[in-house]
């Protein structure tokens, strides 16, 4: 039997500002791109915030280093217009490789003082089966930073960002690539904006490799939409900040 949290499911249509956490340059798109889209398009200012460098996964192997974090810009900033996103950062950590868990707590504490999200998206860290670190390490960091945003005595990366921050209330934090959704987020009228943005990502997949991303993708949102009134739709694990300690 699952029990869920007694607390409501935040409604995503009232968050205002969005920080939108992933590990890789495409994750928020490729979990997400579609409901992000449509919040975008209803006011809210969203910002990606990319926790690795990505340099691992470019396919092409002639690049030199600052070439291929080039690329990855140039598809990033492509799909960040087409989605609406407003502001990117970027923290640098090495893709797959090795990084601390509190160093990037730390950073993602002073982003999330710094900008005030009344919103947080991030990996879901308990996708059964997930076998990427960076997936899991940024998920349960972004987790752990927007539990303990309001704690300053938990010091972020930046003193100064902690001595100026009086507070905020995050509504809530949504978990893409999850298997356990209590909202599947419509996704329809959004789709085709979807498929633009993931073709922009071509630093890290050939023609072919797209064409299978897109696909897979398609297959994956008819299927969780089924039921629904709806033909296309993005799973989404919802939680009020409250719901993510001691199971309330």
């Amino acid at each position: 039997m699952t029990i869920e949290t007694i607390l409501p499911t935040p409604d995503l249509f009232a968050a205002k500002r969005i920080l939108c956490i992933q590990p890789h340059y495409d994750d928020n798109d490729i979990g997400a791109a579609g409901i992000l889209t449509r919040l975008a398009h209803n006011g809210a200012e969203v910002i990606y915030l990319t926790v690795t460098d990505d340099l691992m996964g470019v396919v092409d192997e002639t690049l030199s280093g600052e070439q291929a974090a080039e690329a990855l810009r140039r598809d990033q900033f492509a799909a960040a217009q087409r989605v609406g996103v407003r502001e990117q950062i970027w923290l640098g950590y090495p893709d797959a490789g090795e990084y601390g868990y509190f160093d990037v707590r730390r950073d993602l504490l002073k982003h999330i003082r710094r900008i005030q999200p009344d919103f947080v998206f991030a990996p879901d860290p308990w996708l059964t089966y997930e076998g990427h670190r960076d997936h899991i390490q940024t998920g349960l960091a972004a987790t752990e930073a927007v539990m303990f945003a309001g704690l300053t005595r938990i010091a972020s990366s930046d003193s100064v960002v902690d001595a100026a921050y009086q507070g905020h209330d995050i509504r809530g934090i949504a978990y893409y690539f999850t298997r356990e959704p209590n909202v599947i987020a419509d996704i329809s009228a959004t789709w085709e904006v979807k498929v633009g943005v993931l073709r922009c990502y071509q630093a890290q997949f050939d023609p072919a490799g797209l064409d299978e991303l897109v696909a897979a993708m398609d297959a994956k949102a008819q299927q969780v939409a089924q039921g629904q009134a709806f033909s296309r739709g993005e799973p989404l694990k919802v939680l009020h900040p409250s719901a993510l300690h001691i199971g309330i």
